[in-house]
């Protein structure tokens, strides 16, 4: 099994996909912001972001004491082992902190967000007319494996549709947390030793009907890579390059590569925490970029619709959601903060109501003192000044 570094050389991918403008980091032209003036909805012009131009968190109406607090607990370890936290509102970068000697251009191990990620190219394969319906079956997929071929099949495992999968209910008999990620009897260790990944995990037993029992499962969101494969003729990451990862402008990132060009779509991309932004802040602007529609908004609504509660927040298609709380005026509902959950503290949260955007990373993989959920609610949420105006007006 190979791992492939495919982060800067795919700039030349780009080159023939979309042009020179693809590899290109500098500023947008005023031709260009004009013409997303035209077109982006909401109004605020996201694909403007300039990394280099930070605004004072004032000029937002941020409450910039309460975010050094939270700055000053991270550097004395309070919340573990954070590497970077970065903040954007309304489009405007308000804070771009890092930590522990990292300095972001590392492209960082994304872990679980990759699935996120993954569910976003699904969508994208769907709109292109690759996949016809979330109803369609998981092993129809995959006609190189005749049914009789297949190991513990049964009418439940007939039955797993891809919605099934993306909700992390298809059924398979699989617990990865049953012991910690890193030891030989974690079944993600066995799926990643197998020489067929694909054909592991179809031939795993069922241990419950498709669709009736939520349990987390990275090596079904593995199967969504030969779905990929399979559909639109393209593995993974030349899918992702052409049609999100292109456009978005993202060329220094990394992907781990498995057999049969399959990539590991469960937890293996890497990124940068300023692609992460560029990421959170499409889905903010409903899926727009520079006024291309790279995802559309029909989809990203329906990855984070509440189709599986889990605890005070919900779980939808590979992503997640957590009430907006604290705000005076506001009902708190399950699907307010849309985020993506990385083993060891790797986020992108989508706060809508206050148009932001928060990225982190970590190495908190033996676990941290606090969330970064918490970070959200008790720091992040409270130094926005104008909440409750904002979400008193609609």
């Amino acid at each position: 099994m190979g791992f492939s570094k495919v982060s800067i050389f795919f700039c030349l991918l780009l080159v023939a996909v979309f042009g020179l403008t693809a590899c290109d980091n500098s500023t947008p032209t005023a031709s260009n912001t004009e013409t997303a003036e035209a077109t982006t909805s909401p109004p605020v012009q996201f694909a403007q972001l300039n990394f280099e131009e930070t605004v004072s968190p004032a000029d937002q109406n941020i409450d910039e004491s309460r975010l050094n607090q939270l700055v000053d607990e991270i550097e004395r370890g309070l919340w573990g082992l954070v590497d970077s936290l970065l903040i954007s509102r309304d489009g405007q970068m308000v804070m771009e902190k890092y930590f522990r000697d990292y300095d972001g251009t590392i492209p960082h191990r994304m872990y679980s967000t990759t699935k996120s990620i993954t569910s976003m190219l699904i969508g994208i394969a769907m709109e292109q007319g690759h996949i016809q319906s979330l109803d369609q079956k998981l092993l129809d997929f995959f006609p190189e494996y005749e049914r009789s071929d297949i190991l513990n099949y049964d009418d439940r495992k007939e039955a797993i549709t891809l919605e099934d999968v993306l909700t992390m209910r298809a059924g398979f008999d699989w617990n990865e947390h049953s012991t910690r990620y890193t030891t030989p009897n974690n079944p993600t260790t066995h799926l990643f030793a197998s020489p067929d990944w694909m054909k592991h995990m179809l031939d795993l037993p069922m241990a419950t009907a498709p669709g009736t029992f939520y349990r987390y499962n990275s090596g079904a969101t593995m199967l969504l890579s030969g779905i990929i494969r399979n559909t639109t003729g393209l593995n993974t990451v030349e899918f992702a390059v052409e049609n999100l990862f292109g456009p978005l402008g993202i060329t220094n990132f990394d992907w781990e590569e498995g057999p049969e060009d399959i990539f590991n779509t469960g937890w293996g991309s890497f990124l940068t925490p300023r692609d992460m932004m560029k990421i959170g802040l499409m889905v903010l602007n409903d899926g727009m970029w520079e006024g291309q529609q790279i995802v559309t908004k029909e989809w990203l609504n329906q990855s984070t619709s509440s189709f599986v509660p889990r605890g005070a927040g919900a779980y939808g298609f590979q992503w997640w959601m957590m009430p907006l709380s604290g705000v005076s005026g506001h009902t708190p509902n399950p699907s307010d903060i849309d985020y993506t959950s990385g083993w060891g503290g790797q986020h992108i949260f989508v706060i809508r109501h206050f148009d932001m955007v928060v990225t982190v990373t970590g190495e908190n993989y033996n676990g941290a003192p606090r969330s970064a959920q918490s970070m959200i609610t008790n720091y992040i949420v409270p130094a926005v000044l104008d909440a409750e105006s904002v979400v008193s007006s609609g």
